[in-house]
């Protein structure tokens, strides 16, 4: 049997329905609301976050980097959240009073940092946000030497207010803010240390004194191609003379280069074993000494046949520097291909002997020095 309802009544079935709902979300609405009254009452209102990195770089290089607002802006963790991000500065960069102003997108919003003062080993800022809301706090960054290292601190102090700090209960501000550091931070420590370390070709290149060095090995004049013969027929019957003679070696094996002719595909080289100190002939082995002077070093990982590349590093930053090398340049083979098979981790010591370049009495240089 099918009972006819009128169809106010469908109607007014609804509208019960739909009052019943809005009820229950004002109350949950209104239930969130005293949640969050109540929380705020007893959340913290304070939040402190730091993060520290060591940096191998001058105190100087480091400090230019968090003092000058333009140089934070290359390196900020917040950069590259709006490429198309809106930065200004005013006053004297570096200087108490300078600003830096940014307006983007929602990840970044709008606000103000203000240099506030500036100390020997700290640069303090206020920090204002404009969006998505408007709040204002204290930031700093510390710098402490620690052996040859700077070690940098950033830090954050955060004031919410009510009713706001309760809903900080439900995120964690340390971890949230304190991400941001740690990547800001890296993108420091990158910038100071390449700064500090400039590459040339990729290498990082040191220089330092060298004390005087003895080699024990075989020198010949060889086509280049014939090197790995040459290797592989010398350095056997050196560690068998080394044995023979009781004696150890200081160091891996190594090449002494005095000549590479590209045009002649020709090589003047030594394969030696290097020893600490100054011996009589070894049998049918020559003894080089290479005199203390200054050294270039580079740190060379992969197969040697594509070596050459850290070669011509050594020779554009001699060229650079106005220095000329001392023949021979040494490689030493730190790693043994015969126990490592990952050719990405045999690792060559490339070092050059430099000197002053040369400089003739003609050069127009020298000429507008007596003038």
């Amino acid at each position: 049997m099918f009972i006819n309802l009128p169809n106010h009544f469908f109607f007014v079935l609804k509208a019960c329905i739909c009052m019943k709902i809005l009820k229950i979300l004002l109350y949950c609405t209104g239930a969130l609301v005293a949640l969050v009254v109540v929380l705020g009452l007893f959340a913290r209102h304070d939040y402190h976050v730091e993060r520290s990195l060591e940096i191998d770089a001058p105190f100087d290089v480091v400090k230019n980097q968090v003092q000058y607002l333009k140089n934070f802006a290359k390196w900020s963790p917040w950069g590259t959240l709006d490429p198309n991000m809106n930065v200004t500065f005013s006053g004297e960069d570096g200087a108490v009073g300078a600003v830096y102003a940014w307006d983007g997108n929602e990840d970044v919003g709008a606000g103000r940092q203000t240099i506030k003062a500036i100390t020997q080993d700290r640069v303090d800022l206020e920090i204002q946000f404009l969006k998505p809301w408007e709040s204002k706090t204290q930031s700093f960054f510390k710098l402490e030497p620690v052996g040859s290292k700077i070690k940098v601190s950033w830090g954050f102090d955060l004031h919410i207010g009510f009713p706001w700090n309760g809903l900080a209960m439900f995120t964690d501000v340390n971890a949230g803010v304190g991400k941001d550091f740690e990547r800001g931070l890296n993108n420091l420590k990158k910038v100071c240390e390449d700064i500090a370390h400039p590459k040339y070709r990729g290498y990082e290149i040191v220089e330092a004194p060298s004390e005087v060095q003895y080699f024990v090995g075989i020198r010949r004049l060889i086509k280049q191609s014939d090197l790995d013969a040459f290797y592989t027929e010398v350095f056997p019957k050196l560690f068998a003379a080394f044995e023979k003679n009781k004696l150890t070696a200081s160091g891996p094996t190594c090449s002494l280069t005095f000549v590479w002719d590209d045009s002649t595909h020709m090589a003047d080289i030594a394969a030696a074993l290097p020893i600490a100190s100054r011996v009589e002939k070894i049998d049918t082995f020559s003894v080089f000494t290479i005199p203390a002077s200054s050294s270039l070093k580079i740190d060379y990982f992969g197969k040697y046949d594509t070596i050459g590349s850290a070669h011509l590093a050594m020779e554009d930053y001699m060229r650079l520097k106005e220095l000329d090398m001392i023949p021979p340049c040494i490689e030493q083979y730190i790693t043994d291909p015969a126990t490592e098979p990952d050719t990405s981790k045999w690792h060559t010591k490339l070092t050059y002997f430099v000197k002053p370049k040369a400089v003739s009495i003609a050069d127009p240089a020298v000429l507008k020095k007596k003038k």
